[in-house]
């Protein structure tokens, strides 16, 4: 049977991880699907001025500078039951602001909505309760760990990380949406890397023969990468360094100056649209616990340090990784220190935790969402 129709993949830009998820599913469906017609926004760029900047840089600026009043909010929350007045209250505040997303879901007629931010599943989820709209609703959740608000009404179907989620999600309740195991869909280009390890340092500019880690500052974290990086290269002298400052130019630039005086053992870079290279020429990275990154290192068989993670998602997303050996974790600079140092040195240890990431990993994720709904259009 030939596949048609329109489908609207929504993320929200809080954090960058559900961006990077819907423009993974936008590619997933270019590549296996192209009879679909496929469109992805941002559903807060539809929302008034003030709304989007309480939405986004409130939640930027309590986990960069105030984490534990973050994670107070998460626990609270996360805490409360699925159909609580404090849940149905927040719900009540985000459809009074989304007459403009609205507008621009109906101009485009989708026959089915992908979500990977719980915030349009919650708009258009209880329209469809109401039975306002009987558009497919899916929604992907972007950690390894359920919070309440991603639970809403009117959503067909739920795509998860692993099956410790689907049955938690499950045990909270979703009636008779279906709950399925895909993985956290990452680009498809981490599904298709094969790399020669040593060749890609050379082209990187990097030892071919030279223990090497990647060190990734993050939406929100290593603000200090810079000194990070100058005491990683004192106390590490058989060590290479890759590391990303994004699109943070002071980071850059901070890196920039290390490397300077690292006798070419950092190389600096700013902000990247070859992570999966970057990853495919390392021996382990440092990073944060953000749920598509950690997915992406899971694909590359890359062991983890995870830096210092923001309490609430990253927090878990953690405990996950550290569950399954592919991680350890460094909540302060001594401690980071000392772990590569340590890990850098234990080859043994690094090729398990690396074999213990390529099994734990779904890098097809993105192919299995779009496949499923491709099938239900059909």
């Amino acid at each position: 049977m030939k596949e048609s129709g329109r489908v609207m993949v929504i993320s929200a830009k809080v954090g960058a991880g559900h961006m990077r998820a819907a423009e993974a599913l936008v590619e997933a469906f270019a590549e296996r699907h192209g009879d679909i017609e496929v469109t992805n926004i941002e559903a807060l760029e539809h929302t008034n001025a003030v709304f989007r900047g309480g939405f986004t840089s409130g939640y930027k600026q309590l986990a960069s500078r105030a984490p534990s009043i973050w994670e107070f909010i998460y626990e609270t929350m996360e805490k409360k039951a699925v159909d609580s007045k404090t849940k149905k209250l927040a719900s009540f505040l985000d459809r009074l602001n989304s007459a403009g997303l609205l507008r621009t879901i109906r101009a485009f007629e989708p026959d089915a909505v992908v979500c990977t931010h719980y915030f349009a599943a919650e708009i258009l989820g209880h329209r469809k309760a109401k039975g306002k709209i009987s558009t497919r609703i899916y929604v992907v959740l972007t950690d390894y760990d359920i919070h309440t608000m991603w639970i809403q009404k009117g959503v067909d179907c739920y795509f998860v990380g692993s099956e410790e989620m689907k049955y938690a999600l499950e045990a909270k309740g979703v009636g008779e949406s279906d709950v399925i195991v895909t993985g956290i869909p990452i680009s498809p280009v981490f599904a298709h890397a094969r790399f020669d390890k040593a060749a890609l340092r050379e082209t990187l500019g990097a030892g071919p023969d030279v223990r090497t880690v990647l060190v990734a500052a993050g939406g929100f974290g290593l603000s200090n990468i810079g000194e990070i990086a100058r005491l990683l290269l004192a106390e590490c002298p058989d060590v290479q360094f890759l590391a990303v400052a994004g699109r943070n130019n002071d980071l850059e630039e901070a890196l920039r100056e290390a490397a300077a005086d690292s006798d070419g053992r950092l190389i600096p870079f700013g902000f990247v649209d070859n992570m999966h290279e970057l990853m495919a020429a390392s021996d382990f990275i440092v990073t944060k616990s953000g749920g598509l990154t950690s997915s992406e290192c899971l694909a590359m068989g890359l062991p983890m340090i995870i830096w210092n993670p923001i309490p609430g998602q990253e927090e878990r997303n953690a405990d996950y990784l550290l569950e399954n050996g592919v991680a350890l974790r460094a909540n302060s600079a001594a401690n980071l220190v000392f772990k590569v140092r340590k890990l850098a040195g234990e080859g043994e240890r690094l090729e398990k935790m690396s074999e213990a990431a390529r099994r734990l990993s779904r890098p097809d994720a993105a192919f299995r969402i779009a496949e499923r709904v491709a099938a239900d259009l059909a």
